[in-house]
């Protein structure tokens, strides 16, 4: 931040920072309610999560709070609530019965969330929001074993297993995600997207997810439709 400007009152931290706290609150009862067994109030908590962790960044860059120990909180709250809480979950749900290799699954993925936040941390301003991520948010990738929880009578283990896979390659991968900044069409779409998943987790079937990865990767098209037009404008 620039120096000749006023320093920020301390007290305007309290706010994104207590939202991130509140984030971590619900990530560890998931994983309380997923050891009792109530998998589906566990995916439910994690979806508060998940509003929780859009707040919390958009409220430090409206307070003018951001800060590297606000970035380095929130990065811990996904390790547990995206990381962590999503890799038990999905265990005790679905992969227990084939230990040790439901386990191993588990474990991978929560490596993975946890190396992808690292690379985040270290390549990121913690006062300014990417146009573009490197590699599928942590987020983005528990919301899917959280609707693989919900249908967890409909799919076989091993399929889980694959998408669990699929999801941990993709959170380390290089591949350029679009985020929620600006005003464009695939800032919209992404909210549509948000609407569509909120679709699937009240009424999980296979209707609403097929349509909401369909819109999913419409929304990888049009970032790299935008993406090439700003190349060409820049050339």
């Amino acid at each position: 931040m620039n120096d000749d400007q006023p320093p920020v009152p301390r007290y305007r931290y309290l706010a994104p920072n207590g939202v991130t706290a509140a984030n971590i609150s619900c990530g560890f009862i998931s994983m309380v309610m997923a050891a009792d067994g109530k998998y589906d109030l566990a995916v439910y908590l994690l979806v508060v999560a998940i509003v929780l962790d859009t707040l919390d960044g958009n409220i430090a860059r409206w307070l003018h709070a951001t800060s590297e120990f606000g970035q380095e909180m929130d990065s811990f709250s996904d390790a547990l609530s995206f990381g962590a809480a999503p890799a038990f979950l999905v265990y005790h749900a679905i992969l227990r019965d084939m230990a040790p290799f439901g386990l191993t699954v588990a474990l991978v993925y929560l490596l993975c969330a946890v190396l992808r936040l690292t690379r985040f941390n270290i390549s990121s301003d913690a006062h300014a929001k990417e146009r573009r991520t490197i590699g599928a948010p942590v987020p983005v990738a528990a919301s899917y074993l959280m609707v693989a929880v919900l249908i967890r009578d409909q799919v076989r283990p091993a399929h889980v297993i694959l998408l669990v896979l699929m999801v941990a390659g993709l959170m380390v991968s290089r591949i350029q995600m679009p985020n929620l900044k600006g005003r464009n069409l695939v800032t919209v779409m992404l909210l549509v997207g948000i609407v569509n998943y909120l679709v699937v987790i009240f009424n999980p079937c296979w209707n609403t997810i097929i349509w909401w990865n369909v819109w999913n990767a419409l929304i990888l098209v049009a970032a790299w439709i935008q993406d090439r037009r700003l190349e060409d404008q820049s050339a």
